[in-house]
């Protein structure tokens, strides 16, 4: 299990530290965690605040007003949590101060104390279920992350070899697709993508209403449709560079797809709208992820997706 030591963020001060009990805990262990914050900033903090956060969360387990601290305050403060079971990745232990230095600015520091727990292929928790075409394709599920491990030839020009984790159903004809696209690993092979797709079956696209919206390990975004129904994706939309992380939206409005990107989560563009005859009734949506190595024999990847969602339009 890697380790990274705590950053100081603000190169004026104060100096924020956090160490944990065990030095290096297993998934599942208690931890006692241990935040030192002191002040070797040339001015007095004012109304200072600190925020313990555990590891994977997103609201702080402890805020703790500390009042003013002078010049060469420190302050200890400890809580107590959990190494999570369900989270891999970069697992941090964090604590946060906010103070005033005058009574017209604020400031503040951040410090983690970060682990690495491996991604290991462990399933799916339903209402997800997975299919593939590719050989060798596993998947896991780590509280919001879904992560999928494929090979395959590629997802257009007939091949159509991918793994997928969809939700059966779930994308009425007014609905929003939606995830954040983390990662791509495990190979060289710059065409290698990773995204969402819709179908009335993801398990069979012959049936119709077949898209996937990607975006390549370099080569920017794909978005392919199947345009007469026969399974195999024959329309492109896209290009551009890659970026990692990155959000995919697919929005569906009876049997026209519109596909956006963003990789701010504020300004969405759109890449393309296009019309799939086929698509009807309510559909599967998913994630899906193939290693494309068509050109290079042997290669699989590792997609970690985050936050993925289907919401009514």
């Amino acid at each position: 299990m890697g380790i990274s030591n705590g950053t100081r963020f603000d190169t004026l001060g104060p100096t924020l530290t956090v160490t944990t009990q065990p030095a290096e805990p297993a998934v599942g262990d208690t931890v006692t965690a241990t935040a030192v914050l002191t002040n070797d900033c040339p001015f007095p903090l004012r109304n200072a605040v600190l925020h313990l956060i555990d590891p994977g969360a997103t609201t702080a387990a402890k805020t703790i007003p500390l009042g003013d601290l002078r010049l060469g305050a420190k302050t200890t403060r400890r809580w107590e949590t959990a190494m999570p079971a369900d989270v891999a990745g970069n697992v941090s232990f964090t604590a946060h101060v906010v103070f005033d230095v005058d009574g017209r600015s604020s400031d503040c520091a951040r410090s983690a104390k970060t682990f690495t727990v491996p991604y290991e292929p462990n399933g799916v928790r339903g209402p997800y279920r997975v299919f593939a075409t590719a050989d060798d394709a596993e998947f896991g599920q780590y509280g919001s992350q879904l992560v999928i491990w494929a090979g395959g030839r590629d997802l257009s020009g007939g091949a159509d070899e991918k793994g997928i984790i969809h939700l059966p159903g779930s994308a009425t004809e007014s609905s929003v697709v939606q995830v954040k696209a983390v990662s791509l690993t495990g190979s060289d092979n710059p065409t290698a993508k990773y995204g969402i797709a819709l179908a009335n079956d993801l398990a069979a696209p012959e049936k119709g209403g077949y898209a996937v919206l990607t975006m390549s390990a370099r080569f920017g975004l794909e978005f392919m449709t199947d345009s007469d129904g026969d399974g195999r994706l024959d329309t492109w939309a896209g290009g551009g560079g890659s970026a990692h992380p990155s959000w995919l939206r697919l929005v569906r409005s009876g049997t026209t797809y519109t596909a956006y990107s963003t990789t701010n989560e504020l300004s969405w563009t759109e890449v393309a709208s296009v019309t799939v005859p086929s698509a009807s009734g309510a559909m599967d949506a998913g994630v899906v992820a193939s290693a494309v190595n068509a050109n290079y024999p042997g290669t699989t990847v590792r997609a970690i997706f985050d936050r993925f969602s289907v919401e009514q339009a």
